[in-house]
Formats: C-alpha cells, sequence, structure tokens
C-alpha cells in the first residue's frame, strides 16, 4: 500500500515537461509492439476512405466550379447566372459532406485504434506486468461504444459547429479511451471527465504538438516525394486523375498512392497514445490523492510525530492550550518540513513524498 502511495506521488508530481519526456521515452520503448496494430489501423482508414469516398469526390470535381470568381462576381455587383449559383450551392454542400464523412470515417477508426493498445500502454507505463496479447482481446467490449458515440461520431459532428464545441468534447471525453476498460465507481464518462478537469491547456497542447510533429515531418517527406514522381514519371498526374473516373477506375492504384503519401502518419502512429498515456497517468494520480488526502481531511495525533500534535485549528471552534502551533519550517533554498510528518522536503512538491498530505497551500 505504502508503494503504491509512493507511486502516485511521484506520478502526480511530474511537471508537464516530465510527461512529455515519458511520452516520447515510452514511444521508443514500446514502439515495436505497437507500430502493427496501430498501422494496420491506418491503412484500414485509407481504403475506407478510397471505396467509399472516391464517388463523391470524383463528382464534385466534375462540376468544375470555381467558387472565387462567383463570389467575386457577387461582389462586384455584376450578372450571375442563376444556374452558377445553383451549382456553387451544390458544390459547398458537397464538399462539406464529404469533409463530414471523411473525419466520422477517420475518428471511428482512430477511436477504435486508441481503445485497442491504451490498456496495454497505460499498464506499461505504471510497469505492470501485461500481455500485449491479452490486453488487444479484452479491450474490445460493449462499452467501447460509447466510447466511439462520443469520439468518433459527436466529435467529428460538433466540427461543423465551428470547432469550439469539438474542442471541449475533445478534451473533456479522450481519457474515455482509457476509463472506459477500468473498473470504477463512476461512469466511464465521468471519470474521465473528472481527471481531464484542469488538464484543458495541458491536452490541447499534446494533440498539438504530435499534429506539428506529423505534418512537419510528412510535408518534407511529400515535398521529396513530389519532386521523385515528377521527375520520373512526367504524366503521372493525368494518369492519377483516370484512376478516379468511373470507366476507368482503379481502386488499387489509388489505394497504394495513399498510403505512400500517409506514409509519416502510419510510421509515427504510436505517438499520440504514447503523450497521452503519460499525461492520463499524472492526472489520474493527482486526482487519486486528491481523493485519499482531500484538503479538509485532518490527521489524528496517532498517526504522526508528537511535536505535530495541534495540526490546524477547527472552523469556529477555540482551541485552549499554552502549545504552540507548528508552522512549517523553512529550509535552505525554499526548502521546507511537512507540517503534518515533519519530513524535510527540499524541492517545494504539491504533496508531502513521506505522508502524502497536500502541501499546494504552502509552496
Amino acid at each position: 500500500m505504502e508503494r503504491n502511495s509512493q507511486n502516485l506521488i511521484h506520478l502526480a508530481n511530474k511537471s508537464f515537461g516530465d510527461v512529455l519526456r515519458d511520452g516520447f521515452r515510452l514511444f521508443s520503448q514500446n514502439y515495436k509492439i505497437l507500430i502493427l496494430p496501430l498501422a494496420l489501423f491506418q491503412i484500414l482508414l485509407i481504403i475506407l476512405n478510397v471505396l467509399l469516398l472516391t464517388d463523391l469526390n470524383w463528382y464534385i470535381d466534375s462540376l468544375d466550379v470555381n467558387p472565387q470568381a462567383i463570389l467575386n462576381a457577387l461582389l462586384e455587383s455584376t450578372e450571375v447566372d442563376p444556374e452558377a449559383i445553383r451549382t456553387l450551392m451544390t458544390y459547398m454542400g458537397l464538399t462539406l459532406l464529404s469533409s463530414f464523412l471523411q473525419n466520422l470515417i477517420g475518428a471511428i477508426i482512430i477511436t477504435i485504434a486508441m481503445c485497442s493498445v491504451s490498456n496495454y500502454v497505460y499498464k506499461k507505463y505504471i510497469n505492470e506486468d501485461v500481455s500485449f496479447k491479452d490486453s488487444f482481446k479484452l479491450a474490445f467490449n460493449k462499452k467501447i461504444l460509447l466510447v466511439i458515440l462520443i469520439l468518433g461520431i459527436c466529435l467529428p459532428a460538433s466540427f461543423l459547429m465551428f470547432y469550439i464545441p469539438a474542442l471541449f468534447i475533445f478534451s473533456f471525453f479522450i481519457f474515455s479511451v482509457f476509463t472506459y476498460n477500468m473498473k470504477t465507481d463512476k461512469n466511464l464518462l465521468s471519470e474521465a471527465r473528472a481527471i481531464a478537469k484542469g488538464n484543458f491547456w495541458k491536452i490541447i497542447s499534446v494533440f498539438i504538438i504530435n499534429f506539428i510533429i506529423i505534418l512537419s515531418i510528412g510535408y518534407i517527406f511529400n515535398f521529396i516525394l513530389n519532386i521523385f514522381i515528377g521527375n520520373f514519371s512526367p504524366g503521372f498526374s493525368d494518369t492519377y486523375a483516370s484512376w478516379k473516373e468511373p470507366s476507368t477506375r482503379n481502386y488499387g492504384g489509388l489505394i497504394l498512392i495513399d498510403i505512400l503519401y500517409s506514409i509519416i502518419d502510419i510510421i509515427l502512429a504510436p505517438l499520440f497514445i504514447c503523450l497521452l498515456t503519460a499525461l492520463f497517468s499524472s492526472s489520474k494520480a493527482k486526482k487519486e490523492l486528491k481523493t485519499q488526502y482531500p484538503s479538509e481531511y485532518y490527521p489524528t495525533r496517532d498517526i504522526y510525530q508528537e511535536s505535530y500534535k495541534i495540526l490546524r485549528k477547527e472552523p469556529y471552534q477555540a482551541v485552549d492550550t499554552e502549545e504552540t502551533i507548528i508552522q512549517p519550517e523553512m529550509g535552505k533554498e525554499g526548502s521546507l518540513y511537512c507540517p503534518y510528518c515533519g519530513t524535510l522536503i527540499t524541492t517545494p512538491k504539491r504533496f508531502c513524498p513521506k505522508c502524502g498530505e497536500n502541501l499546494e497551500n504552502l509552496i
């Protein structure tokens, strides 16, 4: 029990920089195990996008609409063909539908992918014995449907409302990919929300860091790839366009090209879940410590040293005693003694490393 408390305190006291370093370390240590299942999910996503959306995207391209030219004509009050307006509205509506369906398919597949490995990565991070095969099987249960509903369906739907609701859904419930498979007294969404409370910007920062890394490397790779294809296959753009036409449709070629241009996304697929796992573990530890040692909790005298007989005055209660209330004694360079157990703490921390008492008001 004491060892578990020490582990919780260690996790809870991690700074955001420590969390990120742990996430990258987790990525490097478990990459060989995580890359296969997550890469397969990424490839599955590409296949579904090609099979389900190629016809719709081809029809949108066939409309041959120049939205900018039509809008400029409207702003300049020149005569605009009503048919052009209808075509523009059709074009914009179908483009929005295509974007929504692509986001929907992507959110569902990525949510399932994260759920499939989340329990394994979490247990590896906290140094528990875990089998990837068993953990992968246990990941697929009926509770995962609720996570898919929230993150796989509601999240992309909220993007239609100018992204703001999507940010809150993402930050409030992204930890549900972990909590749905854990024993808890609360509803899995309530537990995810409770752990995420106060970590909005950290969660968003983890997403942005992952996005910037993949986008930067992917941009460089695709730039080099375009030069390579342009030099060795000058007519490839016409060939690629012919693969999209119904009469000369080539699903296999479209899938291979999309996989080639998404190779960085596939290679770095485990990064986000590793960064998120480190943040989730630290946030969960803080929540559990607050539950075990709430700020209103007053330790009894027999738990700690006799020299700390009176720890706090009870509210609205006079204390008749000649003893002096022990105040935390400051040491050198900002160190202090815990007012509850007397341990010297050289570096200010949120929780006492020995007794676990909340010292947030003292640092």
